[in-house]
């Protein structure tokens, strides 16, 4: 089950600013300048008004480069809101599960990663995992926390992604055609490439038993999931909709769940038009005519494609729209290609989740999907 939740996104730090930007739709990405000195491009960064986590200590804090210092910051709410602190439990079963920030091909690798700088803030003693997948890699992430949770080697694990801008991964982003200059339109018939975002999400997974004993409400159950890998797609490449849709079998088999229990969709479609194709096609594969009925939608268009934090922060919207019971529209979303029709979510409104499944695609082929149960 999931306890916690914190995100840090192009709105600054926490859900509220997040919520409102999704809820009305408003596109992503701005004129901004990753380096001094260097020439404007068009993102979703952070914003020079945000301002960290409290509790990051001082001396830390001034060490921390920008990736860094959002991901402790998420990390640090999520645990704030899931009720954890000294006493919670036995240091030696507590975990973190992060997902590795993408990198350009020959950019400088992390050193130590942000799963360890959470760890070593929390004193956390037990596993801390790295988990590869490029965009696919904080839902593994979330994946490994669960695995680890049912295996009984941890009572709680912090698990997620964060994903700072640097000008070698825009420069590579938009040499292979990924990143457009003009805002997102995932789904739409106009789409042309996503907007590279900035961001952090992390969940604490924690033990049913363990979280009934503190007392801490649950926020969602996670009831199933399905992380598969095609050894078809090229490292630069996204799985087709026969793999995506496997991934979404994966997970409602893993429930065992009907098509028809799924109320809301929460897609990975960025506006890449082999990414959008791929998970709608997916979508229609996997759910026949339940895909005309249960909502779709995306955070991408309003929030930017935030890469390894993208399929945490899907998982952060979603749990939150469990919470408001309303879904929340695709920004950028007008015209819908022919023949991918699907219930799409052109305006926020009220409508009853009990159970919301999440899906996630990574270049090279590691496919994720997360089912949500109220």
């Amino acid at each position: 089950m999931i306890t916690g939740v914190g995100i840090v996104t192009r709105c600054g730090s926490g859900m509220a600013k997040a919520w409102d930007a999704l809820a009305a739709g408003d596109p992503a990405g701005a004129q901004w300048s990753p380096d001094e000195d260097a020439a404007t491009v068009f993102a979703a960064a952070i914003p020079d008004s945000y301002r960290a986590h409290p509790e990051i200590p001082r001396n830390l804090g001034h060490f921390l480069d920008r990736g860094s210092l959002i991901a402790l910051d998420a990390a640090l709410q999520a645990v704030e809101s899931a009720g954890l602190g000294g006493g919670s439990g036995d240091a030696r079963r507590f975990a973190v599960a992060d997902g590795l920030p993408y990198r350009a091909p020959g950019q400088a690798t992390q050193f130590v990663g942000f799963g360890q700088l959470v760890g070593r803030t929390l004193g956390v003693r037990g596993p801390v995992a790295a988990v590869a997948g490029a965009e696919a890699s904080g839902m593994a992430a979330i994946v490994a926390a669960a695995r680890m949770v049912a295996g009984n080697e941890a009572d709680a694990v912090i698990a997620g992604g964060a994903q700072a801008i640097q000008r070698p991964l825009l420069e590579h982003l938009r040499a292979q055609g990924f990143a457009g200059r003009q805002p997102a339109r995932p789904f739409d018939r106009s789409h042309n490439g996503f907007v590279a975002g900035e961001g952090a999400a992390y969940v604490v997974v924690e033990d049913e038993d363990h979280a009934r004993q503190r007392g801490a409400p649950a926020l969602a159950k996670i009831a199933g999931f399905g992380q598969i890998f095609d050894p078809s797609a090229e490292p630069l490449e996204t799985s087709g909709a026969p793999e995506a849709g496997r991934a979404m079998q994966a997970a409602l088999a893993d429930a065992g769940y009907m098509q028809n229990q799924v109320d809301f969709l929460v897609s990975c479609a960025d506006g890449r038009p082999a990414v959008d194709f791929a998970d709608g096609y997916g979508m229609k594969r996997t759910f026949g005519r339940h895909a005309y009925y249960a909502a779709v939608s995306s955070v991408a268009g309003a929030l930017g494609h935030t890469l390894a934090a993208s399929g945490p922060l899907s998982v952060a919207l979603a749990l939150e729209a469990m919470r408001r019971q309303q879904v929340f529209p695709c920004a950028g979303f007008e015209t819908r290609e022919e023949d991918l029709e699907l219930a799409y979510v052109t305006a926020a409104r009220d409508e009853k989740l009990d159970c919301v499944l999440v899906t996630s695609l990574g270049l090279g082929g590691t496919n994720v999907s997360l089912l949500l149960h109220r």
